[in-house]
């Protein structure tokens, strides 16, 4: 397991079925670095399957984060009487894009997916703590100290009001993505990630033009690869 701020681990913003940038980064990091990924790996992007597919390829190495988007796709599959999980259907979210990657309509069952799909899918967990950091997709309730008690719901979603009090923050530091660079600092500097007080941000939006985005957390190396063309 990867502990602390390990000199050889790297972390992993936001993919959003950016394969292409997905195999150009692994490409850059080093083969024996240990990975996490922030989540978000579906949605938005040309290839949602193919990403998830090379993902897998790095399970003895990895720890695998759950973004909002797989929670989008769990709710549209499993709460369809729920009307608000259709809106996972919208472009605007990716769920037709993702499901176009893996040649099914709408009206598809969860059990079309591939079943290392599913099962990758379905388990991923909402937070991993290290000896000196918090890796989480969305941030924190700075409002709630004990990370075990953080609703879901925060910890996949909570954006401004989780960075605007971050430095309220009295846990270890906790890296996220889910909030791209670029709704912060404007398309200019979209490729910048956040540094706050108690919190890394590195999701640099490689969906939206920007980049995909690697942090190592003990040497504050930050390695990137540039979108090949906005796909959302």
């Amino acid at each position: 397991m990867i502990s602390g701020f390990n000199a050889n681990t790297y972390l992993v913003g936001d993919i959003h079925g950016c394969l292409k940038e997905l195999d150009a980064l692994l490409k850059k990091l080093p083969r024996d670095a240990q990975l996490i990924f922030l989540g978000d790996y579906i949605d938005r992007g040309p290839d949602s399957k193919g990403c998830i597919e090379r993902l897998m390829q790095e399970k003895h190495r990895s720890i695998y984060l759950r973004g909002n988007h797989e929670q989008m796709l769990l709710d549209y599959f499993f709460d369809q009487e729920n009307p608000d999980t259709m809106i996972w259907l919208r472009r605007v979210n990716g769920g037709p894009q993702t499901l176009e990657s893996y040649g099914l309509e709408p009206d598809c069952q969860f059990t079309d997916l591939p079943a290392s799909h599913r099962d990758f899918i379905e388990t991923l967990p909402l937070y991993y703590e290290g000896a000196d950091f918090i890796a989480v997709h969305a941030g924190v309730n700075v409002d709630v100290p004990r990370l075990a008690e953080q609703a879901p719901n925060d910890l996949l979603c909570i954006r401004m009001s989780w960075i605007s009090n971050e430095a309220a923050w009295p846990g270890k530091h906790v890296v996220f993505g889910h909030t791209p660079a670029r709704y912060l600092y404007g398309r200019e500097r979209q490729h910048e990630i956040f540094r706050g007080k108690r919190s890394t941000g590195i999701d640099t939006g490689c969906v939206y033009g920007g980049s995909l985005t690697a942090l190592n957390p003990a040497t504050r190396e930050i390695i990137q690869v540039a979108a090949t063309r906005p796909y959302a």
